[in-house]
């Protein structure tokens, strides 16, 4: 983190945070400036209160926003984005499986070794996303501080010192429940999801056509790409539907990015590729990605610019 995001930073506790609720880090902006994130839950959308708020952008007038990346399976990528925006001066919020973290302590990528505190040490910072990603919409709070948040906390800590406090909880598909409140509450951590959804997961998932990747690459088992032997004129291209995924990222950006707002992303190739077009539209827009604690300085100081 840079020397002005410790100084923003230490402007806010999370009593602070906590405290804000709707009615300073807001979950909505007014006219519908950002939709609803597709596939999140409207339990819990509009309610008012401090820890069981949700929190999906903040009202401010700056022109600051904060880039989160999701779920962090792939190393490889994991590294390359995040080294991509560190070069750019962007300073991510990462939201890591703890299984994720566990691979990484137990079974690193050779080059991936210690890759947490080598994120943190380019100045990102890190939530909690619990720990094996289910579907956690009938666990109750004592079974998610068993199987999914102490399990997370435990392999975080271990990566990144005894002292580690996530910034954020955001519960795996955006899944808010009642449990899911109860769990931000006695954690005394906010709920974080997401104003903008760069369709980066989705738009990976629906390309699984025009021969889009190779069987060697990283990621074709994951998504299942499959060649079409039909079309020996269409070569292997390893980068092809993820640069097609760029477009779909950017117009996203376009079409609903606004002072406050909070985008999700994942550790995908889609991400790596789009990353010199969304600093390029950042700097047109003269907007500025930060990481999650100094937005919320944004809201508590009632913006700047």
């Amino acid at each position: 983190m840079t020397d002005t995001s410790q100084r923003r930073s230490s402007q806010v506790s999370r009593r602070q945070i906590l405290q804000m609720g709707l009615a300073a880090a807001t979950a909505t902006l007014s006219g519908g400036a950002m939709p609803l994130a597709a596939h999140s839950d409207e339990a819990g959308e509009r309610f008012s209160g401090g820890a069981g708020s949700v929190i999906k952008g903040v009202r401010t007038n700056a022109r600051r926003i904060c880039i989160t990346v999701d779920d962090l399976w792939s190393e490889y990528y994991t590294l390359k984005i995040c080294r991509e925006f560190h070069r750019r001066n962007i300073h991510l919020t990462l939201f890591p499986i703890g299984h994720a973290v566990n691979n990484n302590l137990k079974r690193p990528t050779p080059g991936h070794e210690n890759l947490y505190p080598r994120l943190r040490d380019m100045g990102h910072e890190f939530g909690c996303h619990l720990y094996t990603h289910r579907v956690i919409k009938e666990f109750s709070v004592e079974k998610l501080i068993e199987e999914e948040m102490e399990p997370a906390l435990r392999v975080m800590r271990r990566a990144l010192g005894a002292n580690f406090r996530p910034v954020a909880i955001r519960p795996p598909y955006g899944h808010i429940t009642d449990a899911v409140k109860e769990l931000a509450w006695r954690y005394y951590t906010p709920l974080v999801l997401w104003g903008l959804d760069s369709q980066d997961a989705i738009c990976t998932q629906q390309k699984d056509v025009h021969n889009c990747e190779c069987p060697e690459q990283p990621d074709y088992m994951l998504y299942s790409y499959m060649r079409d032997s039909a079309s020996p004129d269409l070569l292997c291209d390893k980068d092809r539907c993820a640069r097609e995924c760029v477009r779909e990222i950017v117009n996203s950006y376009e079409s609903y990015l606004r002072p406050g707002t909070i985008v999700i992303h994942h550790a995908l190739k889609a991400t790596l590729l789009a990353i010199p077009a969304i600093a390029e539209l950042l700097a047109d827009w003269n907007m500025k990605a930060i990481p999650l604690t100094e937005l919320f300085t944004y809201s508590a100081n009632s913006g700047g610019a």
